[in-house]
């Protein structure tokens, strides 16, 4: 099965007054949810990640159905799909949060839509301030016991630092996040620290002379209780936090992490590295 997420926000006076609106469809095209959502006080980008984050919190009502994300939002969408960094102390912890719950699902993807074809959770998100309260329009979401659905109100989570991840943009990493290492790789899998050990493939070398370390295709680079010694500084600061995220997730017993793809921070390299767990 395939959802369809159509997410909005927007705030009147940036900061001002928000809302989100929120529209979930089946691969037929037909409504399962929607709704709009009071935000209180907030700029315009944080009424996007609360339509984000209210988005997959809907979503996780259906935790085994492929998801399509849309939005209208171009900043969250480069910011989610690694392409932009989160430079905002607010944003910040909103970004983390979503990155969390996308954990969470086996395959998604997410697309950046002109605003025209994102109307109707435009028009929650209207609804929900002009009314200064939350409007729910369909709610077919299944009985509550039978979703790992999250807390309803999506609040700050202040334990880690953003994590900078990146997926292809329209397409997503899936898979069960445990992967041999590939034959010949440049460095020795490090022993399991406090969590799982996380390793960074190379899948796109850098571009010829842009990478003052080098890196293969096909080449692993291990962390466990510290970061490879072999891996260049900008590769392992697109990195870092996603793999502190990846080790560390909350997971259930019967849940597994998925791969994710990463690019190099540094201008000109073009390096990319799929990241995914052991243990």
């Amino acid at each position: 099965m395939q959802l369809t997420l159509n997410i909005d926000g927007g705030s009147r006076g940036n900061p001002g007054p928000a809302g989100a609106g929120v529209v979930v469809r089946d691969d037929r095209g037909r409504a399962l949810f929607e709704g709009g959502f009071f935000l209180g006080e907030m700029t315009n980008n944080a009424a996007e990640y609360n339509g984000l984050l209210h988005g997959l919190r809907i979503a996780a009502g259906w935790p085994d159905a492929d998801l399509v994300i849309i939005s209208d939002s171009e900043l969250m969408v480069r910011q989610v799909t690694g392409e932009y960094r989160v430079r905002s102390p607010d944003l910040a912890p909103l970004f983390e949060q979503a990155q969390r719950q996308l954990l969470r699902r086996g395959q998604w993807q997410i697309r950046h839509v002109r605003r025209e074809h994102n109307i109707r959770a435009d028009d929650l998100a209207n609804r929900a301030m002009d009314a200064g309260a939350d409007v729910i329009i369909t709610d077919a979401r299944p009985p509550a016991g039978a979703t790992n659905a999250t807390r309803s109100t999506p609040t700050a989570d202040k334990a880690r630092p953003p994590v900078q991840t990146a997926r292809s943009r329209d397409t997503a990493a899936g898979g069960n996040g445990r992967r041999p290492a590939p034959a010949g790789s440049g460095s020795t899998p490090a022993a399991p620290g406090a969590g799982r050990v996380v390793n960074a493939r190379c899948t796109i070398p850098a571009a010829r002379g842009a990478c003052p370390a080098g890196c293969a295709r096909g080449q692993v680079f291990a962390f466990g209780d510290g970061p490879p010694a072999d891996l260049c500084l900008d590769a392992l600061a697109a990195m870092l936090n996603t793999v502190l995220a990846l080790r560390d997730a909350p997971l259930g017993e019967d849940e597994s992490v998925p791969a994710l793809t990463i690019r190099c921070f540094r201008p000109g390299c073009g390096g990319v590295f799929e990241l995914y767990c052991e243990g």
